[in-house]
C-alpha cells in the first residue's frame, strides 16, 4: 500500500511592531517568539532523522529579526527588561506590572511560587499600584517574564537558565543581563538557521506576501460580499490589485534575497484566497498555494460530501493547491495542549492512519500557526512534537513530506472555480464588516489616495528594498491584516490600543514621507479606550436564582453580570459551544449560568465532563456531570472541601458555589475557566486563553442596589 503523504506547514508570522514615527519597537513578540519558538521548532525538526516539513515565513518577521540582530530595534519592552528597577520612575515601574505578566498563566505563572506570588500581589486591576513592590520584586518579575519565554532546548542546555529556574527569586542584575545575552545570540541566529536547514534539504521555506495582507480585500473590499452576502462594507471602496501584486512580489523577492534564490510556494495570509488573488500569485512566480478545506467545500460542485476528495492536490489555472485538514490541524492548535504528549501524538497518528488506509498514496495538509500554541503545551511542545515526528517517520503508512514533495507525488486535479474566503469560517468577517474595521479600510483608502494617488504604484520591474520607495513600504505595512484582526469584537488583547496606534502611525508616516500635513483624524483612536463592548459586565444587584436547569421567570437572572466567552486572542478557535457566562451572588452563594448550544449531556457524551477551575485562594476545581445535583470542590493538593456546590443541567446549566469555600473578600474578583474533558483529556476550554476575572462586591452591592 502506498503511504499517505503528510505535509505539515508551520506558519511563522509577526507584523511590523516598529512605530515608523518614533522609530521605537512597541511590542517584543518577534524577539520573544524567536527565542521560544522559531529556533526551537527548527531544532526539534532537525533532531528527528527523516522528519520533513515546511516553514512558512512572513517577510516583516524576518525584517524585524534583522533589526534585532544589528542592534537597531530599540524595543520598548526589552529596554524595560534591561533597566535596573532602582533607576526607574513611577511610570516605568507601572509598565512592568502592567505588561510583564503577559504569558500563559497555567503553564508559566501558576507552577512557579515566586511568579505566582508576584501575580497575586499585583492583582487584576488595570492600573496596578507599584508602590507596594520593591526593587527586588520588580527585578524578579523581569527575570520571570523572560524565563517564561525560554523554550525546551535552552532550558536543557544553558546552565544559567537551569540555575535561575532552581533559584526562583532574589535575582541579580548580572543574572538578568546574562539571560538577555543568551537570548540576543539565539535571535541573531534564527534567519541563518532557516537558510542552512533549507540549503541542506531538511526543510522547505515558503512565503506569505510581505506584510501579511488579506490579498482578496486588497484586490477589492467588495469581495467580502461574495463570501458573506449582506455584509456591511466600508463606505469607500478599496480596490488596488496592484498593491496585492506588489505585496506578493516583494515578499518573494525579500525572502529570496535573505535565504537564497529558489522556487517557493505561498501560504496567503490567513489562507485568504479568491480567483483574482490566485492568478496574481501564479503570475508572480509562486510554485504553489494553500488554503483551508472550507474553500474546497465551497468550490466543488458537490462540496465535500465525499471527504476523501480532500486528500489529494488540485490546481487552479495551472497553480497547484493544497487544502488543509481543518479538524486535525485545529487539534494541534487548540485541543492537544493539555493532553499527555504521548497520548496526543498517538491520537493524531491513529487519525492519520485511518486516512492513509482510505487514501493510499494521497496527501493530507496539516497547516497552522507555528508559534502561539506552544505556550500551552508541556515543555513548549517538544515532547508532543518529537513523539509525533518519530511516529510518522517510523510508520510505513505515513510519509513526511514538504509541500513541494507532496505536489510532486500526487498529480493535481483541475479545479474550475475558487470560492473566495479564508481559513476562518470561509469568509473575511474577521477583517471587515465591523464599524471599527470599516473605518480602518476607509482611512487606508483616504491615506493612499492623498499620498500616492488613486492608482499610483511604483514600477514593478525591480522592487528590491533599496529601490522601493519608502512611501510604498509604509502603505504595505498599513495593509497588513493584524491591525484589522484586533479591530471589532472577535478578538481581545491587553495591547489593543497599541495595535490601533501602530495602524494609524503607518498611515501617518505616509503623509510625513510625502511632506503633507497629517490629518487630525489619525490622532484619534479607532478602537474606543474601553476596547468597545466590555468582555465582562458586572451584576447590578444581589439575587438568588433557583438551581433547576431552567430560567423560571424573566426576572430570575435579570440582575446577573455577563462575561463573553467567545472572544479569542492571537489564535482563533472555532470552539463555540458556550458564548457567554451569566454570574452573580447573594450572601451565601456565587452563581454561574451557561447557555450551551446543545444539551450538555449530548455535548459531553458518556465519557465527558465539564471541569470548573477557580484560581486564587486554594486553587479549587470541580468536575461537573449532567446527572449530578451536587458536586465536590477539590484543592490543588487533592483535598476535598466539606462545602459542596449545587448543579442543575437542563435547558441551561446552573451552578451554585458556596462562598465560604471561595474565600473571597469584597473587591477581590473570582477568576475561573471552564474545560471540556473527554476520557480525561481536555478538548476545549473557555475562555480560549487566560481565565475570566469576575468582579465580586459582596454585600457592598446590596447598598448600591436602589432604583427610583
Amino acid at each position: 500500500m502506498s503511504a499517505l503523504n503528510v505535509a505539515i506547514l508551520w506558519h511563522m508570522h509577526q507584523p511590523d511592531y516598529r512605530d515608523p514615527v518614533s522609530g521605537r519597537t512597541l511590542m517584543p513578540w518577534t524577539y520573544l517568539h524567536a527565542v521560544k519558538d522559531y529556533a526551537e521548532m527548527l531544532r526539534t525538526a532537525a533532531e528527528v532523522p527523516g522528519a520533513r516539513m515546511t516553514f512558512n515565513l512572513v517577510p516583516t518577521m524576518l525584517e524585524q529579526l534583522e533589526r534585532y540582530a544589528n542592534g537597531s530595534a530599540q524595543d520598548v519592552w526589552l529596554d524595560a527588561a534591561r533597566q535596573d528597577p532602582a533607576t526607574m520612575g513611577p511610570d516605568e515601574r507601572s509598565f512592568l506590572l502592567s505588561q510583564f505578566f503577559s504569558v500563559h498563566a497555567d503553564r508559566h505563572i501558576l507552577p512557579y511560587p515566586r511568579y505566582r506570588q508576584l501575580a497575586k500581589h499585583r492583582g487584576t486591576g488595570s492600573q496596578p499600584d507599584a508602590a507596594g513592590f520593591s526593587d527586588q520584586d520588580l527585578r524578579d518579575l523581569q527575570v520571570w517574564f523572560l524565563l517564561a519565554w525560554s523554550g525546551y532546548h535552552l532550558r536543557q542546555e544553558q546552565p544559567l537558565l537551569q540555575r535561575l529556574l532552581e533559584q526562583g527569586e532574589n535575582f541579580s542584575e548580572a543574572d538578568k543581563h546574562g539571560l538577555l545575552a543568551i537570548y540576543d545570540q539565539v535571535v541573531s541566529g534564527v534567519a541563518a538557521l532557516y537558510r542552512d536547514l533549507e540549503a541542506q534539504g531538511a526543510i522547505e521555506v515558503s512565503v506569505t506576501p510581505y506584510a501579511h495582507p488579506i490579498l482578496p480585500l486588497l484586490c477589492g473590499t467588495d469581495t467580502a460580499a461574495q463570501a458573506t452576502p449582506g455584509i456591511q462594507l466600508p463606505a469607500v471602496r478599496f480596490r488596488h490589485p496592484g498593491d496585492a501584486r506588489l505585496q506578493v512580489r516583494y515578499g518573494l523577492d525579500f525572502v529570496a534575497e535573505r535565504l537564497g534564490q529558489r522556487p517557493r510556494g505561498m501560504w496567503p495570509a490567513e489562507g485568504a484566497v479568491s480567483e483574482e488573488a490566485l492568478r496574481l500569485i501564479k503570475e508572480e512566480g509562486a510554485t504553489w498555494a494553500a488554503t483551508d478545506e472550507g474553500i474546497l467545500q465551497r468550490s466543488l460542485r458537490g462540496g465535500l460530501a465525499d471527504r476523501n476528495l480532500l486528500y489529494r492536490s488540485y490546481s487552479f489555472e495551472g497553480l497547484p493547491l493544497l487544502f488543509r485538514d481543518r479538524e486535525l490541524s485545529d487539534r494541534i492548535g487548540f485541543v492537544y495542549a493539555h493532553w499527555d504528549p504521548r497520548r496526543a501524538a498517538d491520537d493524531l497518528l491513529a487519525a492519520l492512519r485511518r486516512i492513509a488506509v482510505a487514501n493510499p498514496g494521497g496527501v493530507i495538509a496539516l497547516i497552522l500557526d507555528g508559534e502561539n500554541c506552544w505556550e500551552r503545551y508541556q515543555d513548549n511542545g517538544h515532547p508532543f512534537l518529537t513523539e509525533l515526528y518519530r511516529g510518522m517517520t517510523r510508520d510505513p503508512l505515513l510519509r513526511m513530506v514538504t509541500v513541494s514533495e507532496a505536489l510532486e507525488a500526487v498529480p493535481p486535479a483541475p479545479l474550475p472555480r475558487i470560492a473566495p474566503g479564508s481559513w476562518i469560517n470561509s469568509d473575511f468577517c474577521i477583517w471587515i464588516g465591523h464599524p471599527e474595521e470599516n473605518t480602518a479600510w476607509e482611512w487606508l483608502e483616504r491615506a493612499r489616495r492623498d499620498t500616492i494617488g488613486r492608482d499610483g504604484t511604483p514600477p514593478l520591474g525591480d522592487i528590491r528594498k533599496g529601490q522601493l520607495p519608502e512611501t510604498m513600504l509604509h502603505l504595505m505595512r498599513a495593509e497588513g491584516s493584524d491591525w484589522f484582526w484586533w479591530f471589532g469584537d472577535d478578538h481581545s488583547t491587553d495591547q489593543a490600543d497599541i495595535f490601533d496606534r501602530l495602524f494609524r502611525r503607518h498611515l501617518e508616516a505616509l503623509y510625513r514621507e510625502t511632506g503633507q500635513p497629517v490629518p487630525q483624524h489619525l490622532h484619534r483612536a479607532i478602537k474606543p479606550p474601553t476596547g468597545g463592548a466590555p468582555s465582562v459586565r458586572p451584576p447590578t444587584a444581589l439575587f438568588s436564582p433557583r438551581i433547576d436547569g431552567r430560567i423560571s421567570d424573566y426576572f430570575e437572572w435579570l440582575a446577573a453580570g455577563v462575561a463573553n466567552l467567545s472572544i479569542a486572542g492571537a489564535m482563533h478557535s472555532g470552539q463555540s459551544e458556550f458564548q457567554s457566562l451569566h454570574f452573580g451572588y447573594d450572601r451565601e452563594w456565587f452563581y454561574l449560568r451557561l447557555d450551551p448550544r446543545e444539551d450538555l449531556s449530548g455535548l459531553l457524551g458518556p465519557t465527558g465532563a465539564l471541569e470548573l477551575r477557580l484560581l486564587g485562594g486554594q486553587g479549587l476545581s470541580a468536575q461537573l456531570h449532567p446527572s449530578q445535583t451536587s458536586f465536590a470542590l477539590h484543592t490543588a493538593e487533592g483535598a476535598t472541601l466539606p462545602d459542596e456546590g449545587r448543579l442543575a443541567c437542563g435547558r441551561v446549566v446552573e451552578i451554585a458555589l458556596p462562598l465560604p469555600a471561595l474565600e473571597l473578600t469584597p473587591g477581590q474578583p473570582l477568576e475561573l475557566s471552564l474545560h471540556l474533558l473527554q476520557s480525561g483529556n481536555e478538548i476545549a476550554r473557555w475562555p480560549a486563553e487566560n481565565p475570566l476575572s469576575l468582579p465580586y462586591r459582596g454585600s457592598l452591592l446590596a447598598s448600591e442596589d436602589w432604583s427610583v
